[in-house]
């Protein structure tokens, strides 16, 4: 058995139909390794999940979301559960962890201090999303 790496970095937020309802932060691109914690985590905030979705294709490939290289869409993920469907943004683990935890913070509409809202990480975080809800908009679409 692998050891665990810590608690699952994954964030929901008050409403799970929102176009991107959350994010998920791995430590590694060992998905699988992790996807067990993950989903215990959100079994007791959304339920029951019965079917993953992603819309990427190698995860070992994509870059930091801070990467010039970084894709356009933004890779997520979409869980089933309890007939409703949640979408998460999962940030490579490539991302700085600066603006790995912005993103965490603003995907789950956490309160973040009022001088980090004009920061560039916070700016950057805000485009990501962005993009991501578009992303998701016209997955569902």
């Amino acid at each position: 058995m692998k050891p665990l790496l810590g608690p699952a970095r994954v964030r929901f937020g008050a409403d799970p139909a929102a176009a991107v309802a959350g994010a998920w932060y791995p430590y590694t691109v060992q998905l699988a390794d992790e996807l067990p914690g993950m989903l215990m985590t959100a079994r007791s905030l959304v339920g029951e999940v019965s079917g993953i979705d992603v819309n990427w294709t190698s995860f070992r490939r994509l870059p930091g979301l801070d990467s010039p290289d970084s894709p356009e869409t933004p890779p997520l993920m979409t869980l089933t559960a309890g007939g409703r469907v949640v979408t998460l943004l999962v940030i490579p683990p490539r991302t700085a962890s600066s603006l790995a935890a912005t993103l965490l913070r603003q995907a789950s509409g956490a309160v973040i201090a009022d001088g980090r809202c004009h920061s560039l990480e916070f700016r950057r975080a805000e485009r990501i999303l962005v993009r991501a809800g578009l992303s998701a908009t016209r997955e569902a679409g």
